[in-house]
């Protein structure tokens, strides 16, 4: 891991952040909030009761029955894909953000009960994701894919193209912002293989996290850095 380290006011991140600008020039980093720090990186069809065997008959039976709601038709099994994830279908997207300050939002409020996990430590996780790419074997020259269906590297990925034993690692690409919510959270993602790997757990040739780091909030620290970022109108 990169780092591992307390942050208990906004103003100590955004400090943080500038030094991890200053080593990394021109390098991207993504962000994401939980509100407990022993929460794992792992997709929500890597999570109980599902598994990624399901993913294409859950997206299959949303397709049959969405279509009517939406505006546009899809044009893209990513696209599919993307506008399932924003209904909460479990699929193999993980959901990163641009921003600090909407990821520090997320490991402070619980999304259904803002104090909900108060008494817990939460996390904001910080990501390399042309690192993380790297490990997989893609772009390693700091460009990132795009999910869309002219994409050869994120191909393979493709819920209609997860057959055979091989599993691929995970890896991070930016997206068409299709609703305003993913615009407004400036919304990135990861994306997982046949294994639902933790993207903390990901390792490269040489066996090291060298994509990722922590900052964590003390349970103390969460309605503090709240009347904060209400403060900078996170919201």
């Amino acid at each position: 891991m990169l780092f591992d380290k307390k942050i208990s006011r906004f103003s100590e991140m955004l400090c943080d952040l500038g030094c991890q600008s200053e080593s990394r020039p021109n390098v991207p980093f993504w962000f994401r909030g939980c509100t407990d720090k022993t929460y794992k990186l792992v997709p929500s069809i890597g999570r109980p009761p599902y598994r990624v065997e399901r993913e294409k008959a859950l997206l299959d039976a949303f397709k049959q029955n969405a279509i009517q709601f939406l505006k546009q038709r899809p044009d893209s099994e990513w696209e599919w894909l993307f506008w399932a994830r924003h209904h909460d279908l479990p699929t193999r997207l993980l959901d990163w953000t641009e921003s600090p300050l909407v990821g520090l939002y997320f490991a402070t409020h619980s999304l259904d009960d803002v104090g909900k996990d108060d008494e817990k430590d939460g996390v904001l996780w910080f990501l390399l994701p042309t690192v993380l790419n790297s490990c997989a074997h893609i772009r390693p020259d700091h460009e990132l894919p795009i999910f869309d269906k002219d994409d050869e590297d994120l191909g393979n990925y493709l819920p209609s193209r997860l057959k055979g034993d091989v599993s691929m690692k995970p890896v991070a690409g930016i997206a068409v912002r299709y609703s305003e919510r993913m615009q407004a959270q400036h919304s990135v993602f990861t994306v997982t293989h046949r294994e639902q790997t933790p993207i903390e757990e990901v390792a490269d040739s040489d066996g090291k996290t060298g994509h990722i780091g922590r900052y964590v909030v003390p349970s103390k620290a969460k309605k503090r850095i709240r009347e904060e970022l209400a403060t900078l109108r996170i919201t």
